[in-house]
């Protein structure tokens, strides 16, 4: 017996010595530029991230400043520089693979998210109706009600005397949002004192884990199956929250499922309505619980960040601009003369500053992950560059977006840059919200969420930044940013007309 082990625990060896070999020296990606051990073994990044705490984010930058516009983060993935390689790797055309190393951290395999290509653009087809455009113009009115109560909690927090923290605030609306368009359920976390929400606060505590999650399935097995008794024991009071709200998706997932008449009591449509509908199916298969389970998670994490953040650095970039809030004003009050006589989200569509202001909000997105796409078996050309079948392949849209070569000035903010000749051309390289069969399926009601909290912001309240607090939008990439310094606070004076 002991032998065996022995010849066992060798073989092991002599296998993982031959990979790091190969890996170096006989691998398809062996001439791609980048650290040596980040060509041998997948644990080199996993070191730098896990033990050392180094953001991916800064770990691509530094890679690419050493070695050049292509570099070998893993033995198997290579990341790009070139801004052209985006549009190669996400294109339209492509029905290219997801890298399940980066996505099975999220555990929701069952989603639109984590399918693979032809299940994902089924599930799709079916969802599309719920985002398209006239879906969101025609529900403007939930958005709305939670912008209402968004400022609202603004104001009682001027009456107070304090300064608001928006980097808290427009997450929770943004999470309001979601749940009260997705599932008729607001969870309110915009109403709680001082934005201090205990479910936004467990949403930013799980983060961390996907960085670990995606290293391993093991650990993805491990903190799925943890008992429910010992999350108890020894979790915060915002993970119990967020657990708590997993709950209630599902039991509403198996009231709905159970009795499907439920759905005729929802104030609108819902995602269930379509997810559950047998004609957008066309004759296949209706979700199972868990799929609907996991599609509702997908749906609340993406609509809830890139809008919170977003939000948050159009709002830090106009207040420390006077001239650019005194436009942007001058712009709202000209469209929207009496403050009691609402504009449409359609109308307010059509203000060229206030639209240039959200695009140069989105373009100035501080980061978040790439994400890999496997090429497929006949390779492809990227950037000029020949890859082989089998290569993940993926670019952070940072190094497009803030690319010095397409936009001038990427670091400041200048929504004047929209309102020039160039500006057609520069919707091309916006693309916070990825391009092709994959991109952001939210992207409509995004849209809607921008166009009217910044505008009944700006329109119903003088807005100053809290002058003994410098926001810090320095992060560490966990999928997306997490941000950990100083948040956004400003004070809201409400206007009389």
């Amino acid at each position: 017996m002991l032998e065996s082990a022995q010849v066992a625990v060798l073989g092991v060896l002599v296998w993982s010595l031959w990979r790091v070999v190969y890996n170096l020296y006989f691998h398809p990606l062996a001439h791609v530029p980048g650290p040596r051990w980040a060509a041998a073994t997948q644990l080199w990044l996993a070191y730098k991230e896990l033990w050392e705490g180094v953001s991916l984010s800064d770990i691509r930058y530094q890679l690419h400043a050493q070695y050049g516009d292509v570099i070998r983060l893993t033995p198997r993935e290579i990341h790009f520089a070139n801004p052209e390689a985006f549009h190669d790797i996400y294109s339209v055309n492509n029905k290219w693979e997801k890298d399940d190393h980066l996505y099975r951290a999220f555990d929701m395999g069952l989603s639109s998210l984590c399918f693979p290509y032809h299940e994902a653009k089924q599930r799709r087809e079916v969802l599309s109706p719920i985002f398209s455009r006239s879906a969101i113009v025609s529900l403007q009115s939930v958005v709305l009600a939670r912008v209402d109560v968004l400022c609202n909690a603004l104001n009682t927090q001027y009456t107070q005397g304090k300064f608001s923290d928006l980097s808290l605030g427009f997450k929770c609306f943004a999470m309001d949002v979601i749940t009260s368009f997705c599932y008729a359920r607001p969870v309110e976390t915009t109403s709680a004192p001082d934005f201090h929400a205990e479910l936004v606060h467990g949403a930013e505590e799980v983060l961390p884990g996907l960085s670990y999650g995606k290293q391993s399935s093991v650990i993805v097995w491990c903190i799925r199956n943890t008992p429910r008794w010992l999350v108890h024991a020894v979790g915060s009071r915002p993970m119990m929250a967020l657990l708590c709200l997993q709950d209630t998706m599902r039991k509403q997932i198996d009231d709905i499922v159970r009795n499907p008449s439920e759905l005729e009591n929802a104030p609108h449509q819902i995602v269930y309505h379509a997810l559950l509908d047998p004609a957008a199916h066309k004759g296949r298969p209706l979700p199972s619980k868990l799929s609907l389970f996991h599609e509702a998670q997908v749906l609340l994490s993406g609509g809830t960040d890139t809008v919170g953040i977003t939000l948050t650095v159009v709002m830090y970039n106009v207040v420390r601009t006077p001239a650019v809030q005194e436009r942007l004003q001058a712009e709202l009050r000209a469209a929207w003369p009496v403050l009691d006589e609402t504009p449409r989200y359609e109308d307010l569509e059509k203000l060229p500053y206030l639209t240039a202001l959200l695009k140069e909000g989105l373009r100035m997105f501080p980061g978040g992950a790439a994400f890999p796409r496997i090429v497929p078996p006949e390779g492809a050309v990227i950037a000029g560059m020949p890859v082989p079948g089998g290569t993940a392949v993926s670019q952070c849209f940072t190094f497009v977006q803030h690319n010095e070569a397409i936009f001038e000035r990427p670091n400041e903010f200048l929504p004047e840059r929209w309102l020039g000749e160039d500006a057609k051309a520069l919707e091309h390289y916006l693309i916070v919200f990825s391009k092709g069969p994959r991109s952001c399926i939210g992207i409509n009601l995004a849209y809607c969420e921008l166009y009217l909290a910044i505008a009944h912001i700006f329109r119903r309240f003088e807005v100053t930044l809290d002058p003994t607090r410098t926001p810090d939008f320095r992060f560490h990439e966990h999928y997306i940013p997490c941000f950990s310094g100083e948040h956004l606070h400003v004070s809201c004076k409400p206007v009389d007309s």
